[in-house]
């Protein structure tokens, strides 16, 4: 057997699957035993228009193949939705099942592209014969088993979420690593839903709903605690970063990085409000990926060091040879060139 098939095969016997059709009457049956789970705290709530909804009745109700929901199986063998979770929502709403989501329940159908007369329609209204059309109907569901690997597991959610609304890669992050010893996951959303940090930073309502927040702190942490430089994409230096760290395999220390953090951005944001990550109208990453690196390794208590590092970053944000490395995010060298700046900067080396 070549390298090439041996590597395969290794990585082929890492991932449990398995697949089943079920009838969304089926679906809804499980949902109500509390062993299907369609709004994970980390995940993007329902939002699809009632445009969207309408149309995907519309193509249940006319047989019109629909792309299989995608769903990881925790240890106790139950579901938690990761792709397909608009699409499920949409039927559960119609048929007042949210109970999560109450002003969501019991939906009105709008008119149909193909059935111009679904307009007004709820499931009190709708004809009983269409109604257990619906129920009848089968939808394939993909299933990982939550013992396959994390790491396949993981480039298996981001290969397969490809629906109208996908998850970002920080949702992914956040479904895979949620059930380890470490609950980094946790300190994420509790710093993200700060409202010091939302007025920090001032993200669009889809960077909010995309975890852009959460991510934000992640990185911060990863680079602030990187001693070299990552030789991987920053997508999968953030990923190992959380794996080890959700799984103890990298020291940590939780809250000291939770309240050193909140220390830094009530500081930052006091000084220079918003306008500090968008010197011009955008967000730039870079320089909080750059600020996150190396102002840590400088200056680790904030609080009586804030005219230092007011006068640190004040350098960096003027520096030419920083300022003239680029501004892609998603090449690594730029990446790392700007960090290293920044870190000669900072140690005015």
């Amino acid at each position: 057997m070549s390298a090439l098939e041996d590597a395969i095969l290794q990585k082929r016997n890492t991932l449990k699957t398995d697949r089943l059709d079920m009838s969304f009457g089926e679906l809804m049956n499980i949902y109500e035993d509390q062993e299907l789970y369609i709004t994970p705290e980390y995940q993007r709530v329902f939002r699809w228009s009632d445009f969207q909804q309408t149309r995907f009745i519309e193509s249940v109700l006319l047989g019109i193949p629909i792309p299989p929901i995608f769903v990881a199986e925790d240890d106790d063998g139950k579901w938690e939705v990761v792709d397909g979770l608009q699409r499920i929502s949409t039927i559960f709403s119609f048929f007042g099942l949210l109970e999560s989501l109450p002003e969501k329940n019991n939906s009105v159908l709008t008119q149909g592209e193909m059935v111009k007369e679904l307009e007004g329609l709820t499931i009190n209204t709708l004809p009983l014969k269409l109604k257990t059309t619906i129920k009848r109907s089968v939808c394939r569901v993909e299933i990982v088993k939550w013992d396959s690997q994390e790491d396949i597991r993981y480039e298996l959610f981001n290969r397969l979420n490809t629906g109208s609304s996908p998850l970002s890669e920080q949702e992914i992050r956040n479904c895979i690593f949620r059930a380890y010893s470490v609950d980094l996951n946790q300190i994420l959303r509790d710093v993200a839903q700060l409202p010091v940090f939302d007025e920090f930073i001032n993200p669009s309502v889809t960077k909010k709903e995309q975890m852009f927040l959460e991510e934000l702190v992640l990185r911060f942490f990863a680079f602030k605690n990187l001693d070299e430089e990552f030789r991987t994409t920053v997508p999968q230096f953030l990923t190992e970063f959380m794996r080890d760290v959700s799984k103890g395999e990298l020291p940590f220390d939780l809250e000291e990085e939770r309240t050193s953090f909140i220390e830094l951005i009530t500081i930052l944001n006091e000084h220079y409000g918003k306008q500090l990550f968008r010197p011009k109208g955008n967000f730039s990453l870079h320089i909080f990926d750059s600020i996150a690196y190396a102002l840590p390794k400088v200056i680790s208590d904030y609080s009586n060091n804030k005219d230092e590092i007011f006068r640190l970053i004040d350098a960096l944000l003027v520096d030419q040879d920083y300022n003239s490395i680029g501004t892609s995010t998603f090449s690594n060298k730029r990446i790392k060139n700007r960090m290293n700046r920044a870190l000669e900067i900072f140690t005015g080396a």
